[in-house]
């Protein structure tokens, strides 16, 4: 399987500067997982996980 390293890398920072206490765009996490789950059908199930996460949370800012 070959990986999408700069959408991986992407969400990986927003997903860091959360467990950081930061405030993130929601949005683009949500993109990020929707695209790297068409991508990368083995790690669907995680970001998926991240997408419903991602929903959740940017519902609640709104």
């Amino acid at each position: 399987m070959q990986y999408r390293w700069e959408e991986i890398d992407q969400l990986a920072e927003i997903l860091e500067a959360e467990a950081a206490g930061h405030s993130i765009d929601h949005e683009r996490a949500r993109h990020l997982a929707q695209r790297l789950c068409e991508l990368c059908p083995d790690i669907a199930r995680t970001m998926s996980r991240v997408i419903e996460r991602a929903s959740g949370l940017a519902a609640r800012a709104a």
